[in-house]
């Protein structure tokens, strides 16, 4: 097995109430009997040499309980603020950001983003959109693009740490809030690795997509 780097820290922002679940934080919803924490952080633990989690103010002691090999803090009031709190957190030289939303994701695809931040300074997992696709305003087509043009955004996503902070500084100093922390580093010029992401690897938003987890659960290892 290969070691845990000790230079990484593994982000997870899971301090968020999904309104469209409605099933509260979604972090300690249950897959198989264990909360999705539970689950990121096996994988996280073998990847990186220190794992930190933001979770909701008065959720930090039942986190702590669950996840006694992590270090637990109180997240922000969105996931932009919970990523920015754990990047200030860390100690690592490197940082992987993963959601608590994206438990299928694979140990394979997390070394693999890291490995290509270590090249390029940041890095994501794109997922194939198997088809064309369309810019859209005012309902109508802007433009329209070639399935190998692009990619959907998934996680994780890695950063050399002193790189995410000063992309955090920026955007703070901007009033910059995008929905992907790298979207960060895109607003600021800085070249993004793009690593193929995984079919299997869905972020849990919607009731469908809760049904359809059970579909997904050998990938929870």
């Amino acid at each position: 097995m290969t070691p845990a780097a000790g230079d990484v820290s593994f982000l997870v922002p899971a301090a968020g109430i999904d309104q469209r679940l409605g099933m509260g934080p979604k972090g300690f919803l249950e897959l198989r009997g264990r909360p999705l924490l539970c689950w990121i952080a096996d994988k996280a633990l073998q990847v990186a040499g220190e794992v930190l989690v933001a979770v909701p103010a008065d959720r930090v002691d039942a986190a702590a309980e669950l996840l006694p090999g992590c270090r637990v803090i109180a997240g922000g009031g969105s996931r932009h603020d919970s990523v920015a709190r754990l990047a200030r957190a860390a100690t690592g030289e490197w940082c992987l950001v993963h959601d608590a939303a994206r438990p299928f994701a694979s140990v394979a695809l997390f070394r693999g983003v890291l490995a290509a931040a270590r090249g390029s300074g940041c890095a994501g997992a794109f997922l194939d959109p198997e088809v064309p696709v369309a810019r859209i305003g005012g309902g109508l087509v802007l433009e329209g693009f070639d399935r190998d043009q692009v990619g959907v955004f998934q996680a994780p996503q890695a950063f050399a740490r002193a790189l995410l902070l000063d992309l955090f500084a920026q955007a703070e100093a901007a009033g910059r809030r995008p929905q992907s922390t790298l979207q960060l580093a895109l607003q600021a010029g800085v070249p993004v690795a793009a690593v193929p992401g995984e079919k299997h690897n869905i972020k849990l938003t919607t009731p469908e997509d809760w049904r359809h987890a059970a579909l997904l659960e050998d990938h929870l290892r």
